[in-house]
């Protein structure tokens, strides 16, 4: 019963964790970069910060508290699976704890950015060198998924469609990553794109319809 009471609690606190999660992660790492960068252009970027440095610095400080929300994901998500499934929550825990470190030292480019406003080819070279990082750390943000989409289709608790989609969402993710650093482009690339969409049907999963506690409660 004890256990059973921390399932639930977990299930309830990631219907909260995921949303927030979802919201900072595209204002910081999609809508902040589309209203103020443009790699291609160093002197249009340079004077969009400047214009509008509050909107930057918030989303410097939105990537960094979505990642303390992955921590609070992976904390939960121990607590949901870690009775039945020790080994797959652990590897869970350690790829996404591996990944963050990652992405916070490439957030550290941004920063850097405000003190050399006055130089736009450096301002453009720290940006680029922010998203090599966010880079690699999706590598890890694609690993992570793979035990997680095990455990959901190992449990009752859950569709086993919504794990297999965790899974090919998994996949996608660290297929993209290499791809990228090899220069792959195309219509491949698109597809792979697509499947990553399985790491937001689990979250809409969890938040919308929540867990299937009558398969275990009996």
């Amino acid at each position: 019963m004890h256990t059973l009471l921390e399932q639930k609690s977990a299930v309830k606190w990631l219907r909260v964790i995921y949303p927030l999660w979802a919201i900072l992660g595209i204002f910081s790492l999609l809508y902040v970069p589309s209203e103020l960068i443009d790699l291609e252009n160093a002197q249009l970027t340079v004077d969009n910060i400047t214009s509008s440095e509050l909107l930057f610095r918030l989303g410097i400080v939105g990537s960094l508290i979505t990642q303390l929300f992955v921590i609070a994901a992976v904390w939960f998500l121990y607590k949901l699976f870690y009775t039945n499934y020790k080994d797959a929550v652990i590897l869970t825990a350690i790829f996404a704890l591996v990944g963050i470190p990652i992405d916070m030292l490439s957030t550290a480019n941004e920063l850097v950015v405000l003190e050399v406003l006055d130089q736009p080819n450096q301002v453009v070279y720290l940006l680029t060198q922010s998203r090599k990082g966010t880079a690699i750390a999706s590598i890890f943000w694609g690993l992570w998924l793979l035990p997680i989409g095990y455990m959901i289709i190992k449990s009752p608790l859950f569709p086993r469609i919504i794990g297999w989609l965790v899974v090919l969402a998994g996949v996608a993710y660290t297929i993209i990553a290499f791809a990228s650093f090899l220069g792959i482009k195309g219509a491949f690339m698109e597809i792979l794109d697509y499947l990553t969409f399985g790491e937001l049907i689990w979250m809409l999963w969890i938040m919308i319809m929540g867990a299937k506690w009558k398969a275990v409660e009996h």
